[in-house]
């Protein structure tokens, strides 16, 4: 029989805690925890952070933005449900915690993913069957990880959607890349748009491969290329010098796009 999880709380001594040994938040906002500091300052700390027994000293579980919050304050003690665990509970717990946060990123996700497959030896399935998650999702937010960095920033930064990321991902030309994922962060993007793009990218990769393919001759590097953004009624992809401008109050928008 499985030995149960056991716990007790009690007030920790900071020095004695170490922090967390996989880290999964890619950036901790500084001001998010100084904000932390402050509110715990005034009102106390209302959740107990989460502690795993390791010999003489604990390791965090959970909690550790009011850890470092606590630290700040100087103070000495933490309020912590301190468990007795195996290594694999505290990986699975750990991870767990970290996923259901609400402000995770697809690639703090995908990082996570990555530490149960190549750390702990994970398979998908038995990562989906803890999560709750499927395989191919898991699989999803493991391909981000094969992106170029680029991309990668973009999506962790909420600079671009993961599915838009996605479709500009087969355009294997850095410089190329890095001019439409430009345009997508200044004038945003849907995945729909990305598509386009990326289709007429490999148009003309294929053209310049084939001067003599039906539908003309390669194009000069120098012609001006076509900016794609966007409909505000229907998402779809349109050349922006075709797009049709109109001054329009907020309220008269809104009544257009509910009776689309």
């Amino acid at each position: 029989m499985a030995k149960k999880v056991s716990e007790k709380l009690e007030y920790v001594d900071l020095k004695q805690i170490d922090e967390p040994k996989s880290m999964a938040r890619l950036d901790i906002n500084a001001e998010a925890v100084t904000e932390l500091a402050q509110s715990i300052s005034e009102i106390g700390l209302l959740q107990p952070i989460v502690l795993r027994e390791d010999g003489q000293r604990y390791e965090i579980i959970a909690g550790h933005r009011r850890y470092l919050a606590h630290k700040q304050l100087e103070v000495t003690t933490i309020k912590s449900i301190v468990k007795t665990m195996s290594d694999q509970d505290a990986i699975i717990a750990r991870a767990s915690e970290n996923l259901a946060r609400v402000d995770l990123t697809p690639m703090e996700e995908a990082t996570i993913y990555s530490d149960l497959v190549n750390v702990h030896e994970m398979t998908l399935e038995q990562i989906g069957q803890k999560m709750g998650k499927t395989p191919g999702t898991i699989k999803r937010r493991l391909d981000l990880l094969k992106m170029p960095p680029a991309l990668q920033q973009a999506v962790h930064k909420g600079q671009i959607s993961m599915s838009a990321a996605e479709e500009l991902w087969p355009i294997s030309n850095m410089t190329d890349l890095e001019y439409y994922l430009l345009f997508a962060i200044e004038n945003g993007c849907t995945k729909e748009v990305a598509r386009g793009w990326c289709k007429q990218w490999k148009d003309t990769q294929r053209h310049q491969a084939n001067p003599s393919e039906e539908g003309g001759g390669a194009s000069s590097p120098y012609e001006p290329r076509p900016y794609y953004v966007p409909c505000d009624i229907c998402n779809g992809p349109e050349e922006m010098e075709k797009m049709v401008r109109m001054a329009i109050c907020p309220a008269c928008y809104k009544t257009i796009k509910e009776n689309m």
